[in-house]
């Protein structure tokens, strides 16, 4: 927590303070807790997750595997750095505004004691997922917080899912963005559970 909150600070520094309208991202100290406590019970050998930015959240992840002493997180991201220009449709309009600082690398506030268990693909979630799936064979765990359109949501919940082994669990943040969570739910059968603000998670 300490660890973060200094981060944070450096952040809002560097970013947050430029009056762009960029954030150090939606997931805060509570669903990161969540999270954390998710994955301490759930003992992941392999957990997969979208969207990295600063890294918050992928932060509270890795601290669950070194706890628990197994596992390792496979991240996707298409990081954004602030003051840096991209092409027009890079980046989907809805994808929120988390940025990270320029000349950062995503995940850049993990501590470095947690990165042993890490390993970060860049690119679009709908490019990378699927052959990252496919070599990873069975999965415990996948975490949404990517691109929150529809589109993307309902691509990624159904990639992950096909690969999630029974008694898994899918997690999502920012599920009240669109009707994609609650749609899929209701397909599969499976009552959602709320965690915190806009995350829930989805057991198999």
């Amino acid at each position: 927590m300490d660890h973060l909150l200094e981060r944070g600070r450096e952040h809002h520094a560097a970013v947050a303070g430029r009056g762009e309208g960029f954030s150090l991202g939606a997931i805060g100290y509570t669903e990161g807790v969540y999270l954390y406590g998710v994955l301490r019970k759930l003992r992941p050998s392999v957990a997969v997750e979208t969207g990295v930015a600063n890294g918050f959240s992928t932060a509270f992840s890795l601290l669950a595997l070194q706890q628990n002493g197994e596992g390792h997180l496979h991240s996707i991201d298409l990081p954004r750095e602030v003051g840096r220009d991209y092409e027009p449709g890079t980046f989907y309009e809805g994808e929120g505004r988390a940025g990270i600082p320029t000349g950062a690398e995503p995940g850049w506030l993990v501590p470095p004691e947690l990165k042993e268990r890490w390993t970060i693909v860049l690119g679009r979630s709908q490019e990378a997922l699927p052959p990252l799936l496919e070599r990873l064979g069975t999965i415990d765990s996948f975490m949404h917080d990517s691109e929150h359109s529809f589109e993307c949501m309902w691509f990624e919940f159904n990639a992950s899912w096909a690969a999630l082994r029974p008694g898994g669990v899918l997690i999502s943040d920012d599920v009240n963005s669109t009707e994609a969570f609650s749609r899929f739910a209701r397909e599969q059968g499976r009552e959602l559970v709320r965690l915190a603000r806009g995350m829930a998670l989805l057991p198999k």
